[in-house]
């Protein structure tokens, strides 16, 4: 469902991949191979005014929650439009988080095998998100997930929703119409994501380094 992910392309090439320009005075978070929840990561956001390339915090609970409300990272496609909790995000601030990939964990018994996916084909991906003020101030985010589908489903029941058009509908605050932003928001055919197994050092949330994308000894990536 998402639960770390890889981004270690720099802000500047987000900016020109994408075609956003970077948040002025911004701080960016460093490149990183297993970016766990709870810290800032790179994001693409109408936060004031027009979209840009800027930093959010990856973990949203709106301000108005209650105390004993939970923080998340990520957020259920299907309950976007009518659980309280996100109706508000996905009406007025959504966002894309881009990646170069991320890892997600097939149990087998006791066993927790950690898989990369990324793009069949070279480059970053687009996940789909929301963001929210938190209480603290901050602007906090989660990825939206939605049923696992193609190779992604012979390794966890859900997946990220990795945009393959409409960016610029899903961006705009002024675009708030259900069924607008689902014909726009087009999710990446399976057929485009790949994966394979990676060693067991990625368990770590605190591990991190380009050697984690190595593929499983005896595994091909």
């Amino acid at each position: 469902m998402c639960g770390r992910f890889a981004l270690y392309d720099d802000p500047r090439q987000v900016a020109e991949s994408f075609g956003f320009p970077l948040a002025s005075g911004a701080t960016f978070p460093p490149a990183r191979y297993n970016i766990p929840p709870g810290g800032p990561i790179v994001a693409i956001a109408a936060t004031e005014g027009d979209p840009e390339v800027t930093t959010l915090q990856w973990s949203f609970k709106p301000r108005w929650a209650p105390e004993d409300a939970p923080r998340t990272h990520v957020a259920r496609a299907e309950s976007l439009a009518s659980s309280r909790f996100w109706k508000g995000a996905f009406a007025r601030h959504r966002c894309l988080v881009p990646v170069n990939g991320w890892f997600e964990w097939r149990h087998e018994g006791e066993r927790k095998l950690p898989f990369y996916f990324h793009g069949a084909s070279s480059g970053m991906l687009l996940l789909a998100g929301v963001f929210t003020k938190r209480a603290d101030g901050e602007l906090g985010c989660a990825i939206v997930t939605q049923p696992a589908q193609g190779v992604a489903k012979q390794i966890h029941s859900r997946m990220p929703v990795v945009v393959a058009a409409g960016a610029d509908a899903w961006l705009d605050p002024e675009v708030q119409d259900r069924d607008t932003l689902k014909q726009q928001l087009k999710p990446l055919h399976p057929s485009q994501l790949a994966t394979y197994e990676v060693g067991q050092e990625v368990n770590d949330a605190t591990a991190d380094g380009q050697h984690l994308l190595a593929p499983a000894e005896g595994c091909a990536g």
